[in-house]
């Protein structure tokens, strides 16, 4: 059986933490999310979740089509790139003081382990190429 693309992979993560930054307003997020320490009311903190839902839509999005149009060198190049964002974002989730201090264990743990695996997709199809 043929295995999930990493750009799908990667896209499916982007596109689902992003409708979740837009979709729920900060205090339904922060309940699924948070662990309760963060500021309870925070114009900034909106705005940010949002932007940050904004461009995980457009970068999913993007890798998307971006892996059914691109071929040899580049799509090596764009496998580099999930792989180098993958293990960036699990080291976040990992090591990050906000992540430590303020997202709950479990979705600490759930985002670091998708994130991982992304990346481990990526480096699998750049070695078999």
């Amino acid at each position: 059986p043929k295995m999930i693309s990493p750009a799908t992979a990667s896209a499916a993560m982007y596109i689902g933490n992003g409708i979740t930054c837009i979709a729920l307003p900060r205090k339904q997020l922060g309940e699924v999310y948070l662990n309760g320490t963060q500021l309870p009311v925070n114009d900034e903190a909106q705005a940010g979740w949002k932007f940050m839902g904004i461009t995980a839509l457009q970068l999913g999005a993007t890798l998307l089509v971006a892996d059914k149009v691109l071929t040899g060198d580049d799509k090596k190049k764009m496998n580099m790139g999930i792989a180098a964002g993958g293990a960036a974002a699990a080291g976040m989730f990992a090591v990050n003081g906000f992540c430590t201090d303020m997202v709950k264990p479990e979705m600490r743990i759930m985002n670091a382990i998708g994130n991982a695996a992304v990346a481990g997709l990526a480096i699998k199809a750049l070695m078999e190429k």
